[in-house]
């Protein structure tokens, strides 16, 4: 299976799941770190408070009437997920919440699943709709894409459909590593190379984690991140030990050759020559949905081919 057509399955699955909310689902009540919400009938003016359940909601189908993006996307998503808008929604940019603006899109179901795990934020938003947050056990800013996307699909009575979705997105994850024969037994790390430190992440990391089902292998040695702990902090000198054969990079706003001329030592490991170092142009990792995910990868892997086929 080709990488395009993995990825228009993908998208097809998402188009024809069904749109409308049963409403013989409801009432239900739905879990989540800071205690449970109750839905009478199927919520019809949603507001969403992270990009990432923004896709999660046009992906299952739902248009929400208001998005709050932390990324400044003009249309409240990435261009992944553009296509799926067929309404316009309010949209707020920036990383405070507005409450006020919230409130006045009359929502009858706020949706903050990839959020932080504040109990202030958290009762605010209580007081103006019924509030779907952070899922149980997560750490703030911590939950997984699946954590999220089930969530979200359990409160919205849609939970088949959320599976669906993430049986998609792994059957998108193994036909690129049976396509790619290349990556087997070759390495891949992610790390982010502040102006003032570098960031190594453990193995269940999103960028790694998806690098991993692709078929690359951690860097010898990485995996040592103590238990609990998502990421360790990585001198310049030690900085070729956290190289692998493919390495995406999160610039902060900088070329390669940029951060080369800041931490000299990044320039002198192979990959420098060999085009395996790489810097992430786009926010589809970070976003973390269904529908980022391939789509990062649909630009990158052409590009891996070719440095590990060498």
């Amino acid at each position: 299976m080709s990488i395009r057509t993995a990825l228009a399955g993908l998208v097809l699955a998402a188009l024809t799941l069904s749109p409308a909310l049963a409403q013989d689902s409801f009432p239900l009540t739905v879990e989540h770190a800071m205690g449970e919400v109750s839905l009478d009938g199927a919520p019809s003016r949603i507001v969403v408070l992270s990009n990432r359940d923004a896709d999660t909601l046009l992906a299952l189908g739902i248009q929400p009437v208001g998005i709050r993006s932390i990324y400044d996307f003009a249309k409240g998503v990435g261009p992944w997920a553009e296509d799926l808008l067929t309404s316009e929604p309010t949209v707020w940019i920036g990383r405070e919440l507005d409450y006020e603006a919230i409130a006045s899109a009359d929502p009858d179901l706020i949706v903050f699943a990839n959020s932080g795990g504040v109990q202030e934020e958290y009762d605010r938003l209580s007081l103006i709709a019924p509030t779907l947050y952070l899922p149980k056990g997560a750490a703030g800013w911590g939950a997984t894409t699946q954590e999220t996307t089930l969530l979200i699909a359990k409160a919205l009575g849609r939970e088949a459909d959320g599976h669906k979705l993430l049986a998609e997105l792994d059957a998108y994850l193994a036909a690129q590593k049976a396509a790619h024969p290349e990556f087997a037994g070759k390495t891949g790390n992610y790390l982010d190379i502040y102006s003032g430190g570098i960031s190594s992440y453990a193995e269940s990391h999103i960028v790694n984690g998806a690098l991993y089902a692709i078929g690359l292998e951690p860097v010898p040695g990485t995996d040592s991140i103590p238990s609990g702990q998502s990421s360790i902090s990585v001198s310049a000198e030690l900085v070729g030990d956290y190289v692998g054969d493919v390495t995406l990079i999160y610039p902060f706003g900088r070329t390669l050759d940029e951060l080369i001329a800041e931490t000299p030592t990044l320039g002198l490991v192979p990959q420098a020559e060999t085009g395996g170092l790489m810097v992430l142009d786009n926010l589809a990792f970070s976003n973390a949905s269904v529908l980022s995910i391939p789509y990062a990868l649909d630009r990158l892997i052409p590009v891996f081919s070719t440095v590990l086929g060498q």
